[in-house]
């Protein structure tokens, strides 16, 4: 397992270091030795953050905290990836074993993703794209992309479905429950 500690407008010092360290120890027993944990401490202000990236086999996992304390904020972090790996693991072994989970039962997922995605128009006077992000899309279905995006914990994630031929889809939490599924169709 390798891990990485970098600060960004902060020195890390050999504290801050074995504190990362410490809090990353708890999530050990859920990661396979070729895991490879990115740490991000940050510091703009009064106000800290910790990012902690972890990648392991075809699993990526993202939490970031923030506070006035770094060794809080740092232990905080670590307490966050603990719960989602445990949360993603626990999942993970209902589905393979059959049983039903929150986010693994086929059907009540499915009726949870929005039938009809309508479009907003608001272009605004000026489109400015700030950043541009690459990463690799591989066939999964809509079920096993909501674990995913509840691992990094973002609000939509983009993947190759696979019930639909490895097109490109993507799931998104919706703001009145559930979860919603984008297909597109061309005209």
């Amino acid at each position: 397992m390798s891990i990485s500690v970098r600060g960004k407008n902060i020195e890390v010092t050999a504290s801050l270091q074995d504190a990362a360290e410490k809090a990353i120890n708890k999530s050990r027993h859920f990661l396979s030795d070729g895991a490879s944990i990115k740490v991000v401490l940050g510091s703009a202000g009064q106000i800290k953050s910790a990012e902690i990236t972890v990648s392991d086999r075809n699993t990526l996992a993202r939490v970031e905290e923030s506070g006035e304390d770094m060794y809080n904020v740092i232990h905080e972090a670590g307490e966050t990836l603990e719960r989602k790996l445990k949360k993603y693991k626990n999942q993970m072994v209902a589905k393979n074993e059959g049983r039903p989970t929150s986010h693994a039962v086929p059907e009540r997922l499915r009726d949870t993703f929005a039938k009809d995605v309508q479009e907003t128009d608001d272009p605004g006077d000026q489109i400015e794209i700030r950043k541009v992000k690459r990463f690799g899309i591989k066939p999964m279905f809509p079920e096993d992309a909501v674990l995913e995006m509840e691992l990094l914990g973002h609000d939509f994630f983009v993947f190759a479905n696979a019930d639909e031929d490895c097109e490109v889809n993507v799931v998104y939490r919706r703001k009145k429950g559930g979860y919603g599924l984008i297909r597109p169709e061309f005209e």
